[in-house]
């Protein structure tokens, strides 16, 4: 009962951190808009609040992914960590219920890189890393492609190699992967199960 207490008080911290960063970015968007507004600039107001828009659509799409652990994983990322930000783009309809693998283990595969590459990143005092990740249905099935903006150290740079072999001995394709001083690309295909 204790351990169980424990964990919800762990969650519940979390949680209140995640509400209170997101209702802060909120509150900055409406400061934003009526900024525009007192200016006398609709027009620069109007844009703004068409690139908000888009964002509410994403976290939308987002929370429609068919896996909850990602979703969660996803949304409350940045809210969770402080020294690389995440912009996930979901490009079209994406059910990852559809994937050959179980939730958990989709979940572990691309949490652990994300995990993996924030935990190795080189820490940068001017601006911190950010890293786009895409996913989409093609030919071969949903693609998730990781795209960093910032250096993995050497330590992490083995992890990653080591979390992308044991990836490929299962049904997971990686058709991408560039990792030099200036790039680190990763893009996977999850193959979709047929039926």
């Amino acid at each position: 009962m204790i351990d169980e207490r424990k964990l919800f008080t762990e969650q519940t911290d979390e949680l209140l951190t995640v509400l209170n960063r997101q209702r802060h970015d909120w509150l900055n968007h409406v400061q934003v808009l009526l900024g525009y507004l007192r200016l006398g600039r609709p027009e620069e107001g109007e844009a703004y609040l068409k690139r908000v828009s888009e964002l509410a659509m994403q976290e939308s799409m987002l929370a429609r992914l068919n896996s909850s652990m990602l979703s969660v994983f996803f949304l409350t990322f940045n809210a969770l960590n402080k020294d690389m930000l995440m912009e996930v783009d979901v490009c079209s309809h994406v059910d990852l219920a559809l994937t050959v693998l179980d939730e958990k283990a989709l979940f572990d595969t691309v949490s652990g890189i994300v995990c993996t590459v924030n935990k190795h990143l080189e820490k940068n005092m001017f601006e911190p890393a950010s890293m786009q990740i895409s996913l989409f249905k093609g030919e071969r099935g949903i693609h998730f492609r990781f795209d960093l903006a910032g250096k993995i150290r050497a330590s992490g740079m083995v992890e990653l190699e080591k979390l992308v072999r044991e990836g490929m001995q299962g049904p997971v394709i990686v058709t991408e992967w560039i990792h030099t001083d200036e790039d680190w690309i990763l893009e996977l295909v999850v193959p979709v199960a047929e039926g």
